[in-house]
């Protein structure tokens, strides 16, 4: 295996062996491109049951931990998050979209402070690190965060067919029935805050943060036309989605800020 030779034979050199039994990775191909961009030389060999890795005193220890905190929580998150997916009550097909929203959300907040804090404590002690029993016993925050982000994504999904159910339901409501009035305005705000109006005197204020009220008075005052001014910052994305379903049509949206 590729590796940085150690200049001097004066610094303390010590190796660890990493193991998995249970994720089918690589580790040599996992470890050896975070181990050079700590920029610390390092050496890798085979070793039973794993890959054995050579580093030079306390800031190869670092080096190491920095890698190995890498891997745990950026590398192996897809294998954990699988599994809590697969364990949601849902089709394989949308357990697979679970699992991607779930994986990105982790990503989005990753942080490896405590990880490498918890295995460079770990490593001074110890030779031999097996992966999943160091996430399993001593990253127990991290599993919670990641089982955390599966219930978002699980939650969110269910939130989108819901929406798509009533949006069906409301969209044959509104085509049996002639437009009410010429046309609305409605503009959301990442609040739950809604403002209605009209272009005579009809303006309306309210908070709904599902969305249901506003969805049953607009198709029960059915207009022909709907204007739509999304100012949440994607807060409201599943009731804008449901509006352009239920108003397909008739319905203008603009997204972004406004004076």
């Amino acid at each position: 295996m590729k590796g940085k030779r150690f200049i001097g034979k004066e610094k303390a050199v010590s190796s660890w062996i990493i193991q998995t039994m249970e994720y089918d990775v690589d580790l040599a191909r996992l470890l050896e491109p975070r181990l050079l961009e700590t920029g610390a030389p390092y050496v890798l060999s085979s070793a039973r049951g794993g890959v054995g890795v050579r580093m030079e005193g306390r800031p190869g220890l670092l080096a190491l931990s920095k890698t190995l905190a890498g891997v745990l929580v950026h590398d192996l998150a897809p294998f954990e998050v699988a599994t809590m997916a697969d364990e949601t009550p849902l089709p394989i097909e949308d357990r697979r979209q679970v699992l991607h929203r779930a994986v990105n959300a982790a990503r989005q907040r990753e942080d490896l402070s405590e990880t490498v804090q918890l295995l460079m404590e770990y490593l001074t002690r110890e030779g031999t690190l097996c992966l999943e029993g160091f996430l399993r016993f001593r990253m127990r925050s991290t599993l919670l965060f990641w089982r955390l982000c599966v219930e978002e994504a699980f939650s969110g999904l269910l939130l989108e067919k819901e929406y798509a159910e009533a949006a069906d339901v409301l969209r044959l409501l509104l085509n049996q029935r002639p437009p009410r009035c010429p046309a609305l305005r409605l503009c959301l705000h990442g609040n739950g805050l809604c403002s209605l109006s009209d272009e005579g005197s009809l303006r309306m204020e309210y908070v709904d943060e599902t969305g249901e009220g506003i969805l049953s008075l607009l198709v029960g005052m059915a207009p022909a036309r709907l204007i739509v001014y999304d100012l949440s910052g994607g807060a409201r994305k599943e009731l804008v989605r449901a509006l352009t379903e239920i108003f397909s049509g008739r319905v203008c949206l603009y997204t972004g800020e406004f004076p």
